[in-house]
């Protein structure tokens, strides 16, 4: 079943409404952004484990692609919060990044 990004957007703002029941302070973009270097650091780690730069704690290469999955799962979390806190919407932003770089490749190959 396909689910839009409203509803994951959704998904996630009722999970971080839900934090500070177990004792951290009420999330809002702020705090969303604060968090981001921690996810992208676990992220980066198991990323480097995975091709042998770093030690992977006896972690199979499955394993290791489990926690990548996570780590992004949980970076896309934080982005789709972010985004809802500050009332961006996203999508419209999605495109707007696909035809800017669309401009860029077209305006950087067409001189060669």
């Amino acid at each position: 079943m396909g689910r839009t990004l409203a509803d994951l957007t959704s998904d996630v703002t009722r999970i971080f409404a839900e934090y500070d029941k177990q004792g951290t302070v009420t999330w809002d973009y702020r705090i969303a952004a604060s968090d981001l270097p921690y996810q992208l650091g676990s992220l980066t780690k198991a990323i480097s484990q995975l091709h042998g730069e770093r030690y992977a704690e006896g972690k199979t290469e499955e394993q290791l692609k489990r926690t990548i999955a996570d780590e992004l799962a949980d970076i896309m979390a934080e982005v789709l919060f972010i985004a809802q806190d500050l009332d961006i919407d996203l999508e419209s932003a999605w495109e707007g990044m696909l035809k800017s770089d669309t401009d860029k490749i077209k305006e950087r190959t067409s001189n060669k």
